[in-house]
């Protein structure tokens, strides 16, 4: 009977081919030149062959991070391997092989890159970038500054703003973020919550009535909060990333989406994309706060 590694290594190569889309990650310094696309090609026997757009030395070592659909579900996967061999596959398209410089895998740490998936969620994996409030593109040593600035505020032993729970969050946060493989584990497990994260339709009947367009405007808004929020430098999103990520048709949308243009909560720019304005921040803050009331009031107790 097989050990629980080697299981673990031939499910997630019989699986590789339904999600060729693998991340390279070549150093860590934490930015994306350090982070290259590569699709699968084949497997062999503790090796992989994969194509990108980038030479590789020989003998360099690299990570991968990637994602597999498993029987419990898709679970990231990542580990160190050895250039073997690059050649020239095309025009600015190379092949490489690499080999597996540490075959086995932990399960547990595959589940959960950062020692503690649950993170401050309990059952679904916290949103590290969001917890630092910086961009996923930022670098190790942005990440590593926002970090202490926090971990000082947040603090237990600092009488005026210390928060225990908060402090555990960040430490969390940098933990992840800090190393590039549990980091390129974590971008794709973002990748593909996302889409369920801001969901609020499963089906096209509950995309109409008053209650459905005002939850599509309070989608909207949250959207691209978050994105200014997180990523301040690319902050515009397009119509049909609401349409996707809210799980409702782009055309069931324009109604939310003219009623926050003409309330100025959104600007479009040129190029078809959207982005929120301070009376978009300032609508969705309010409804937050009036939210967070309601949540507190207490009901009357029973005569």
């Amino acid at each position: 009977m097989q050990s629980g590694p080697a299981q673990a290594r031939l499910r997630i190569k019989e699986t590789l081919d339904a999600h060729p889309e693998l991340t390279l990650i070549l150093d860590a310094s934490g930015g994306p030149a350090s982070r290259l696309k590569a699709r699968f090609l084949e497997h062999g026997e503790n090796s992989i062959k994969v194509q990108l757009s980038t030479a590789l030395g020989e003998q360099i070592l690299v990570s991968i991070a990637g994602e597999v659909e498993t029987g419990a579900g898709q679970e990231p996967v990542y580990g160190k391997y050895r250039v073997r061999s690059c050649r020239v596959a095309g025009i600015g398209k190379y092949q490489a092989e690499l080999t597996a410089e540490d075959p086995t895998v932990d399960d547990a740490t595959a589940s959960h890159p950062g020692g503690n998936a649950a993170g401050v969620n309990g059952g679904v994996e916290a949103d590290y970038y969001e917890i630092l409030q910086v961009s996923r593109n930022a670098d190790t040593d942005s990440i590593r500054r926002v970090f202490h600035g926090l971990a000082q505020r947040y603090h237990p032993d600092n009488k005026e703003t210390g928060n225990a729970e908060k402090f555990r969050q960040v430490v969390d946060a940098h933990a992840v973020l800090s190393d590039p493989e549990k980091r390129a584990a974590h971008d794709v497990r973002l990748a593909s919550e996302d889409k369920m994260r801001y969901r609020l339709f499963d089906s096209l009947q509950s995309t109409e009535g008053v209650q459905a367009e005002i939850r599509k405007r309070q989608g909207i808004l949250r959207l691209l909060y978050s994105k200014r929020l997180t990523d301040p430098e690319n902050s515009a999103m397009r119509g049909r990333d609401f349409a996707e990520m809210l799980g409702c048709p782009i055309e069931h949308l324009q109604f939310a989406m003219w009623y926050l243009r003409e309330q100025r909560c959104i600007l479009r720019s040129d190029n078809n994309r959207f982005e929120i304005t301070i009376q978009g921040v300032e609508a969705f803050e309010a409804e937050q706060s009036n939210y967070s009331k309601k949540q507190l009031i207490a009901l009357p107790a029973p005569a």
